[in-house]
């Protein structure tokens, strides 16, 4: 019976931890196969979804930008016309000025008045609108650039279409002013029925006791607006198959990339292809002002139809429609390549998945090995010095000798068992929690990784102690980037049994940080304040905490250990950084601890380590302690 529950022990020690590490490993793998699987299919959707999106956002924001350019352009016509009427009798009136500043004193007024005229009689603007006339202060004609017939007429009494006396207005607005703005109401020819509107601009010339004067018609110059803003969205272009369209009220070209098009009926080229819903999807979004439509049409300079999205948006006032699109076979390339790179990437993934899964499950295999041989080993030995011990006293205590020897096999089969119970129990339980998670479809990563962790060190719970204080105390020769959390778990997991034992709770209050320095030392001062903080709390009769608080404060990371044991004395608080200072008795503390984390804080990290009491507030309730203050540089 014995024998065969030996031989079960040594089959669990030698198997049990590699075949399960097999069966997580495959079940890991398979698991995350079809994750991946399954991810890169959603993504492959989404990237059709993505670029058409961006593309229709992209044709969007260009027609709303060539929409506020135009605006803009409609709302400064007026003031635009201004500027150009008053630069225009600005450059007139200087040039008068100077003609009778240089002949003054040489000719008579009439004969600067004729030379004037002369100079000026076949200056015109704006393709020949624009000319120039002027008054003296009586309302006599002195120069019309557009009818001679006018000269030396009295206008005074001379009204626009809307009855207003002009020249009277005039000449009321230059006595308080050097110059003026206008408006009239003129029709352009005798037979029109319709007025128009026109800006005038007049100034006095004083020197000659006239007013100089122009104007444009609105609408003309509105034209010329027009014909600009044609001009510059014509050079507007986004790519081979991306251009600007705009059409007129009449849903004429006006402006194409295909010259050819200019002048010809947009509709009448869309019912060559889909006279209904082509139409009827433009005609809706023209009467929203703005919209996407989609539709078939010719690609630039092929007679291929394809598909089409376009946005649109009108331009009030002016009648106008702007827009542009995308084909949709020009994105499917685009996509095509894309969905190409995603397939290169996941095909990589896989393979480095399956490679790496193969990798891990071989090293835990190795690893799992390895510690059932040293167990076995351990096992034998055990099993050896038990015999040995046995057969040493076996003569001259063959009854007791006999007894002693299976309470002593007994006891170290009982230890060997309490050694393994818990890591196997907890392997187990992992496992069984992992098996049902998975059967439920509720198998999440982060418990299937916590699981994992927990299995791998449960494996190593017979050894890893002995190496973690080895480690620990070996001494750093490099600085290395470490994170605060790994630091506190290590300084913790030395510690936990006393501060089970002791009763004392720890609350962390920390960011997830990591600083460039040297780990080992740094655990070493986290141990001298855990320390002396465990020793103070062994005075505090019930409710002991230690409080830990890491964050990062400008370019500086803050680190705030406090107990509540009541604080420090005042009258010693200063002193404990200095060396062989201690309140403890000799046996417990020499007094270097505080001194050399002072020590490592500030001379090997470039840091500052501080003390002070503290009172706060935790769960209702106040409290006394001591809070110890590192404050190290993110950049050391």
């Amino acid at each position: 019976m014995y024998l065969a529950n030996e031989k079960k022990l040594l089959f669990i020690i030698r198997y049990l931890l590699s075949i399960i590490i097999l069966l997580l490993s495959i079940s890991l793998t398979t698991f995350l196969y079809f994750e991946n699987k399954s991810a890169f299919e959603k993504i492959k959707q989404e990237t059709e979804v993505k670029f058409i999106s961006e593309k229709k956002q992209l044709i969007k924001e260009q027609i709303d930008n060539i929409y506020d350019y135009v605006i803009d352009e409609q709302n400064s016509t007026e003031e635009n016309l201004k500027k150009s009427l008053k630069t225009k009798i600005y450059d007139i009136h200087k040039v008068i000025i100077n003609i009778y500043n240089q002949y003054k004193d040489i000719y008579s007024k009439e004969e600067i008045t004729l030379l004037i005229k002369t100079i000026i009689k076949d200056m015109k603007f704006n393709d020949n609108r624009g000319y120039f006339f002027i008054y003296d202060k009586d309302g006599k004609n002195i120069f019309h650039g557009l009818n001679v017939e006018l000269e030396d007429e009295n206008l005074i009494k001379h009204r626009d279409s809307q009855g207003v006396y002009t020249l009277k207005e005039s000449l009321d607005s230059l006595k308080n002013s050097d110059e003026s703005y206008q408006i009239w109401y003129w029709k352009k020819t005798q037979s029109d029925d319709h007025e128009y509107k026109k800006i005038g601009f007049i100034k006095n010339i004083n020197e000659l006791d006239w007013f100089i004067g122009t104007g444009e018609y609105i609408e003309d110059f509105k034209k010329n607006t027009q014909a600009e803003v044609i001009k510059q969205i014509s050079k507007f272009s986004f790519g081979e198959n991306s251009y600007i369209i705009v059409t007129d009220k009449n849903n004429n070209y006006i402006s194409h990339i295909n010259k050819d098009l200019i002048g010809k009926n947009a509709f009448e080229k869309i019912k060559a292809i889909d006279e209904n819903n082509n139409l009827k999807a433009i005609s809706k979004v023209i009467n929203e002002s703005q919209g996407y439509v989609f539709l078939d049409f010719y690609k630039p300079n092929t007679t291929d139809i394809k598909s089409k999205i376009i946005y649109l948006r009108t331009i009030p006032n002016w009648d106008w429609v702007i827009s542009t699109g995308f084909y949709k076979d020009d994105i499917d390339v685009l996509i095509n390549k894309e969905k190409e790179i995603l397939t290169l990437a996941y095909e990589k993934n896989v393979k480095e998945l399956f490679l790496g899964s193969l990798l891990s499950t071989f090293i835990l295999l190795g690893i799992s090995f390895y510690i059932s041989f040293i167990i076995e080993k351990k096992l034998n030995t055990y099993k050896a010095n038990i015999k040995s011990y046995m057969d040493e006293n076996q003569k001259q205590y063959e009854l007791l000798a006999q007894k002693t020897k299976l309470v002593a096999m007994g006891q170290m089969l009982e230890n060997i068992a309490h050694q393994w119970r818990q890591p196997l129990s907890l392997i187990t339980i992992l496992t069984s929690g992992i098996k049902i998670k998975k059967e439920l479809d509720v198998l999440e990563d982060d418990f299937l990784l916590s699981s994992l962790t927990n299995i791998e060190n449960s494996a190593y719970h017979l050894s890893e102690t002995i190496e973690d204080f080895r480690d620990f105390f070996r001494p750093d020769k490099e600085k290395s980037l470490f994170s605060m959390n790994s630091a506190l778990d290590k300084t913790f997991k030395l510690l936990q049994i006393q501060l089970d034992n002791k009763q004392i709770k720890v609350i962390r209050n920390i960011d997830d940080l990591s600083i460039n320095g040297f780990e080992r030392e740094f655990l070493q001062v986290l141990l001298n304040i855990f320390k002396n903080a465990m020793d103070a709390l062994e005075l505090v009769p019930s409710e002991k905490y230690i409080f830990i608080d890491i964050h990062q404060i400008n370019s500086n990371l803050i680190i705030k250990i406090k107990d509540n044991a009541g604080g420090i004395k005042e009258d010693i608080i200063k002193r404990v950084f200095e060396p062989y200072f201690t309140t403890k008795h000799q046996s417990q503390g020499t007094g270097i601890g505080l001194y050399m984390s002072e020590e490592i804080i500030t001379k090997h990290m470039d840091g500052e380590l501080n003390v002070q009491n503290t009172d706060f507030e935790f769960e209702g309730k106040r409290f006394t302690g001591a809070m110890f203050i590192i404050t190290l540089p993110m950049n050391i």
